[in-house]
């Protein structure tokens, strides 16, 4: 898989999250500002999704059919904290999805 770019612009009533994956670039707009969004990698089915991780809204999906070792990683572009949390149980959504 390519290398996958998400931003965040945040506006007085709204966010606008800007992924870009392979050239494309898709808006998500949300009135909510999510305190944590959560990263889910389900290899086998070929899905990699971004969701609001207190309410389970899925905010993008990216379909892929995956044939190597995926890695991981996160940069920040401006100083701030980002905190990572793994081993987490997968959220309900996802279970019956």
């Amino acid at each position: 898989m390519r290398r996958l770019t998400v931003f965040c612009f945040p506006f007085s009533c709204s966010i606008l999250y800007r992924f870009l994956h392979t050239g494309v670039v898709s808006d998500v707009r949300v009135t909510e500002h999510p305190a944590r969004i959560g990263i889910l990698l389900d290899y086998n089915a070929g899905r990699l999704l971004f969701f609001n991780a207190e309410r389970g809204l899925v905010l993008f999906t990216i379909r892929h059919k995956f044939t190597d070792a995926a890695y991981p990683a996160f940069a920040l572009e401006k100083a701030g904290a980002l905190t990572l949390h793994t081993g987490m149980e997968p959220p309900e959504f996802v279970k019956h999805g």
